[in-house]
Order: C-alpha cells, then structure tokens, then sequence
C-alpha cells in the first residue's frame, strides 16, 4: 500500500460520506496516459477540431475577438507589471500604493473577464480536448481505495462517475499537486500582499478604514452584504443610498416627517381618505385698555418778583 498518497474526504451523489486517495502517477501511468492524448488528439483532429495556434484567427472570424480586444489585452498586462513595480520599490506615499493595488485588483478583473471566452474555447482544440482527456485519465489511475486499489474498474466507469464531489475534489486535489496550482493565488498577488501588510483589508481581504469597518474602493461604509450603510453618533449602523440618503431595509427612503405635496398655489394637498389633523385652537387674545398719562405742567410765573425768585 502506498504510504506517499493524498486523502480525499467527500461525499457521493447520495450524500454520503466517501473517503479515497490519491498517488502519485509513476511511469507507467504516465506511459498510459500519453497514450491516451495521442488517441485523443487523432480523433479531435479527425472530427475537425482546430488546433491551438489556429484558435485566435478563429475567434477573429466570429467577431470574439478583434485589434480592439487585442490591445486593451495588451494595456492591461504592461499596466499590472508596471503596477506591481511600484509596489515592490515603494518611495510613494501609502495612500498613492493603496489606490494603485485598487487599481491592479481591478484589472485583474478586467483581465480575466476579456481571456475567459477565449480560454473557455481553448478546451475545443484539439490540443484542448487531448489534455482534458489525458488528466482524466490520470485522476482514474491514480484514484484509489485505503487498500491502494483502483476505485474503478475501467475508465469508462470513472468517466460514468466523475461529477461526484469526491471524484471531483480528488481531480482539483491533483491538479493542484500535478500543476502547481496554488490554492492560495489570489492571496499572494502583490496588490493583496500589499493592503494585507498594511491592514487595509479584513480576513477575508475586503478593505476597510482605521477602526476596521469595511469600505469600498471610495471609502464609502459598506455592510457584509456590499450594502451603503452609515453610522449615528452611538456607533448604530443604518442604510444610505449611493449619495448617502438615508433609506429603510428595503431601499425606501426616509424622511423626518410626511412627504407633503403642493398644488398649483402652492397649497398642500390632503391625502385622499386621509382625515385632516385638527388643527389647535387659537389662543384668545384680550385687547388691553390704552391708558395715557396727563402730562404735568409748572405754573408759569407772572410777576418781576416771581420772576426773579425763581
């Protein structure tokens, strides 16, 4: 029994537990599966499948691709290299990094989203559909049980059985092992390397601002959910809209009282069914009798002698 394997936990189609292993192809695994590319390529090539090198002029037939795509394909890689050039020589300041890593994420993005048409037609070449064949047949070879037999009799039964989700862990498992994929790619980018050494991410590399709460590329909040959300001044969330309006749960917007509508003269238009508010009696007010004051006089005086007394 081989001691060098790699154990695979899953389930069947029934959902019930399954427990396989994986080794490593030796020689003559290999041997077998190189023969099974080379059948595979001759029946591509028979049934009129083009071969790789051929796949670009194709794609430029159909109009899947074209100068345009060709050099926005070309943009976008010059601009990551350059990009993470930056990173790894610094001398910049770390909000000027921090937009450019935001900027690297997004087009990587970009990338893929403009190679995923063309890699997706990739598996129809024939050298497409060899290499499919080819790893298939080393997943079926190299699938065993705790005893280190072979899972499936045949090939075609493993081909009859290979959407399992242990079968299928068991190929990423190997493909990881086979290619050297990394399960962690993403990860370890430059850009996400970069916000993660300077806590400008979470765990789960979404951004966030000083005090950890997660934001997007513009510094606005953002919810677990990618919802905009603000906060009151005791630290309680509640929902905005792109301009930071406040809105309900469901997206309705909020206001400190009644929408009121007005009619041509300006005059505010009841709500049909809708009784009236009472409006609060007026205060009474009691007109206050005007009094007046008699303006007091000094006798005027008329003789010399008062005259000169006073």
């Amino acid at each position: 029994m081989a001691t060098n394997r790699i154990e695979i936990k899953g389930k069947d189609n029934d959902g019930k537990e399954k427990i396989a292993f994986l080794v490593l192809p030796d020689a003559q695994i290999n041997k077998e599966a190189q023969l099974v590319y080379n059948r595979a390529f001759r029946d591509a090539l028979d049934s009129g499948a083009i071969l790789r090198q051929k796949l670009g002029d194709v794609m430029e037939e159909q109009g899947l691709w074209d100068s345009d795509k060709e050099a926005l394909h070309y943009d976008l890689i010059t601009n990551i290299t350059e990009w993470e050039r930056q990173l790894a020589t610094g001398g910049i300041k770390l909000e000027e990094a921090k937009q450019i890593a935001i900027r690297m994420r997004r087009a990587r993005v970009s990338f893929r989203s403009l190679v995923a048409q063309k890699t997706s037609m990739d598996a129809n070449t024939v050298e497409g559909q060899a290499d499919n064949a080819r790893f298939a047949f080393l997943v079926f070879a190299c699938l065993r049980d705790e005893n280190g037999e072979r899972i499936f009799e045949t090939f075609d039964e493993y081909e009859n059985a290979d959407a399992q989700p242990y079968v299928v862990d068991a190929a990423s498992a190997l493909a990881k092992r086979l290619y050297g994929l990394d399960p962690d790619y993403d990860k370890n980018l430059p850009e996400n390397t970069f916000l993660k050494k300077y806590e400008l991410v979470d765990e789960d590399f979404h951004l966030v601002d000083d005090e950890g709460r997660k934001v997007d590329a513009s510094g606005r909040y953002v919810d677990d959910s990618g919802r905009f959300i603000e906060f009151d001044e005791d630290g309680a969330q509640y929902f905005v809209d792109y301009e930071g309006r406040k809105v309900d749960e469901e997206g309705n917007y909020i206001g400190d009282e009644e929408a009121v509508f007005l009619d041509d003269d300006g005059n505010p238009i009841p709500i049909p069914g809708k009784k009236p508010e009472a409006e609060a009696p007026k205060k009474k007010t009691v007109a206050r009798k005007k009094t007046t004051t008699r303006k007091r006089t000094t006798k005027k005086a008329t003789t010399e002698k008062e005259v000169s007394q006073g």
